[in-house]
């Protein structure tokens, strides 16, 4: 009897430290592992480009195209932009279907004023030109809805104007693609207001490409008519076009300086 007592009272106290150390073991915050830790430092950071995105998630194939003509093109149209006094010279048909320029137009028309270009190409390449890409920025505006806003607006003024143009009626919305083409008209943003208030595509198209043809025919029909004069002007043109290419280039790389130098005048000031 006293033996079994004795054993009972030293297996007591054992018993008393393991449950005050499970007790402790249940009460303390579970270990963090070094997996863990690096889970949690691996956070996703915020890409600062996704804010400029028109698209909802994960870009297409067609979303990346849009984005490209909407803005890789005209870089590329500015990128060729000092080759543009060789070009209205020396090949106006070309620079015709690159870009549709009304100075392309009158140029070639006036060179097939004196029988050196078809009249009937420089109609085609001029329309072409014009119309080629119109398509893509109403189909990014049907494609992306509010999202293409952030392509144009700057802050919350420019976006109260620009949400303002889905209350223009369908007449009027018709009439200004029908005369886009028209100098001090910004043709791409009303393409895109067009696809984005859900113009048919069937009426875009008769609008865009029927003022496509209209003014195409009003620059040849201008150039044709200064005929001998435009060519004799674009004869001195081609004397110092090299003048003016490097003029251009000479001015594109000042403009670039000087506008951030203010900029950063403005940030140190």
């Amino acid at each position: 009897m006293s033996d079994d007592r004795a054993d009972r009272d030293e297996a007591e106290p054992v018993s008393a430290d393991s449950s005050s150390t499970n007790r402790a073991e249940a009460e303390s915050p579970p270990d963090v592992t070094e997996a863990d830790a690096a889970g949690t430092d691996a956070e996703p950071k915020e890409n600062p480009w996704a804010a400029l995105k028109p698209w909802q998630g994960k870009a297409a194939g067609l979303d990346k195209l849009l984005l490209f003509i909407i803005i890789g093109v005209p870089l590329i149209y500015l990128g060729l932009m000092p080759l543009r006094p060789w070009m209205l010279v020396n090949a106006p048909v070309v620079q015709e279907f690159i870009n549709g320029a009304k100075t392309s137009i009158v140029a070639a028309a006036a060179y097939a004023r004196v029988g050196e270009i078809p009249l009937w190409l420089v109609i085609v390449a001029g329309f072409v030109g014009m119309a080629k890409l119109d398509w893509a920025f109403w189909l990014a505006g049907r494609r992306w809805g509010d999202g293409v806003l952030r392509l144009f607006a700057q802050n919350e003024r420019q976006l109260k104007r620009i949400n303002q143009l889905k209350k223009i009626p369908n007449w009027a919305l018709f009439l200004m693609t029908l005369i886009s083409r028209c100098p001090g008209i910004p043709g791409t943003l009303v393409y895109i207001v067009a696809g984005w208030t859900r113009m048919r595509l069937s009426l875009f198209l008769i609008a865009d490409l029927l003022g496509c043809l209209i003014f195409t025919l009003i620059w040849t029909f201008l150039g044709y008519q200064l005929g001998e004069a435009a060519v004799d002007i674009l004869k001195i043109i081609d004397k110092y076009a090299l003048w003016l290419t490097l003029a251009l280039i000479v001015g594109i790389f000042a403009f670039s300086y000087f506008k951030e130098y203010r900029k950063q005048k403005k940030e140190q000031g």
